[in-house]
């Protein structure tokens, strides 16, 4: 794996953990809308996608 793809990688997975960090505050707060979630996990969904996408192109899976 390159430099710049492990770069990528890494920018993707810190995002999608800061991403689970904020999810869990909304959820433990009870006046968190669900639309707000419905956002979050979304965008974590994406991530995961543009990640394993990343891993492919370097035939790691």
């Amino acid at each position: 794996m390159d430099q710049n793809n492990l770069d990528m990688a890494r920018q993707d997975i810190d995002e999608a953990l800061k991403l689970i960090e904020d999810m869990e505050a909304a959820l433990t707060a009870e006046e968190s809308p669900k639309e707000i979630i419905k956002e979050k996990f979304s965008f974590l969904s994406k991530k995961v996608q543009e990640l394993e996408d990343l891993l492919r192109s370097e035939g790691i899976i």
